[in-house]
């Protein structure tokens, strides 16, 4: 009887306190704070990998050099693997972020390339996530 008071009050003094617990913590990142030039709202099967999540089926660059930035919105219970293929004067590179949770990454681009971002949503199976795709030149 003891140990339940005691369970019952640590966990009124932790409501009392705005203590939340640590699996409902959320991801530190914020893509509303970082002046990203575009968002894409979009979803993707679960478990599946699926091109053009970015909203673009393929991104062809000219003389220049591209550097993005990308802060990514996902359901604080999926992972989100990105994985950005990139083709230059017949050479391919492809570059990975598999970290779980809302991320922030970015990645460059030779001139005269060419690529296409593809994404692998983990979660529940036979289902459809939401989320949001914030994009930025630097």
């Amino acid at each position: 009887m003891k140990r339940t008071i005691f369970v019952l009050i640590g966990v009124l003094g932790a409501m009392l306190t705005g203590i939340n617990p640590a699996s409902a913590a959320t991801s530190p990142v914020d893509c509303s704070a970082g002046g990203y030039t575009r968002a894409y709202t979009s979803y993707i099967p679960t478990n599946m990998q699926r091109g053009a999540i970015d909203g673009r089926s393929y991104n062809i660059g000219a003389a220049m050099t591209y550097d993005f930035e990308i802060c990514l919105d996902i359901p604080d219970t999926s992972t989100f693997t990105i994985e950005v293929r990139i083709w230059n004067n017949g050479t391919q590179s492809t570059f990975v972020d598999d970290r779980p949770g809302d991320k922030v990454f970015r990645y460059s681009l030779a001139p005269s390339s060419f690529w296409q971002v593809y994404g692998t949503m983990t979660g529940p199976g036979s289902t459809y996530i939401y989320y949001t795709w914030h994009e930025k030149r630097l």
